[in-house]
């Protein structure tokens, strides 16, 4: 019996052995996909010519640190001192140049604005990556801060790939921003990696999940306006159906019916997209017209609903 036992201990040994082994490849495995894949995701753009006083407005070019690298970015002061002042974290193959005309746009608004390029973007040094632009972000709050020392107000808007930048970093902000802007999000990378033709569906959940904006919106109690319209052409507005569905704290969401994807910063399309955000940066209310709201606000005025 004594051998029999030392013999079932043998071969339970020898399967949890196989069986670590099986699990440490698999893992192995699972990261170097996502490396690849990471490696394809982003789409850094090269620098471009427009500054803000391409369009007539006043600004400041800044170089800081993030980590080793030397991240570039453009500062525009309001004629107040004492506006809102919002930062950008902007979406993928885009950089400063376009958005320049955006910056110029909130000058007019009486709002502050401070957008920046990622590792890899721009004229930025380094490779962008998850990590990478997480340092980022961080890095560009604090300068943020330093720029903005008088702002009645600090917000931080995340568009498209930046609002997984912005909501991996939120929670880490000091001090905390007034509110959280969100433009064309997505619920999750993996959902983003779909939608975008990055990955089959069928692959997606073997990935890990670096950027799951859906569960951190859960956890937000700062406010939290989403924007997304109904025809955007890249990361379906279902997408911020259920950011909105997830959020747990004061939140609204603003729906277009007919904008692209980047209408942000798209010239004849921009002023449609930023007039009911900068209606909420200027006041400080998520609707002006009613106190503390959430819910969906339709703002070609087919439907207003209150989500209480």
């Amino acid at each position: 019996m004594a051998g029999m036992d030392r013999n079932s201990n043998h071969s339970l040994t020898r399967w949890l052995a196989r069986a670590a082994c099986l699990a440490l490849l698999a893992g192995l495995g699972r990261l170097a996909l996502f490396a690849a894949i990471e490696r394809e995701a982003f789409v850094p753009k090269p620098a471009g010519a427009f500054t803000p006083e391409s369009f007539g407005t006043p600004s400041r070019q800044i170089v800081f640190a993030s980590s080793q690298r030397k991240l570039r970015a453009s500062y525009v002061q309001a004629a107040d001192p004492a506006a809102p002042a919002l930062m950008i974290c902007h979406g993928d193959d885009e950089n400063l140049s376009d958005w320049a005309m955006v910056q110029a746009l909130l000058y007019r608004e009486g709002v502050s604005s401070f957008v920046f390029d990622y590792s890899g973007y721009g004229a930025s040094s380094g490779r962008p990556s998850v990590n990478n632009l997480r340092q980022d972000g961080l890095e560009a709050y604090r300068r943020f801060v330093a720029e903005t020392p008088l702002a009645a107000r600090r917000y931080v808007l995340g568009y498209s790939l930046g609002s997984g930048v912005l909501l991996d970093i939120v929670g880490a902000l000091s001090p905390a921003p007034s509110g959280v802007v969100i433009g064309a999000g997505f619920a999750t990378a993996r959902a983003a990696a779909v939608a975008t033709g990055i990955v089959p569906a069928w692959l997606a959940p073997l990935l890990p999940e670096p950027w799951d904006n859906e569960a951190q919106v859960r956890k937000l109690t700062l406010p939290l306006l989403l924007a997304h319209s109904r025809s955007d052409e890249l990361i379906p507005f279902a997408n911020s159906e259920r950011l909105a569905g997830a959020a747990a704290g004061p939140h609204r969401l603003v729906v277009y019916n007919d904008l692209v994807h980047n209408a942000a910063i798209e010239g004849d399309q921009a002023a449609r997209f930023w007039a009911p955000i900068t209606a909420y940066l200027r006041s400080g209310q998520l609707d002006p017209a009613e106190a503390g709201p959430t819910g969906m606000t339709d703002v070609d005025g087919v439907m207003r609903s209150e989500r209480r």
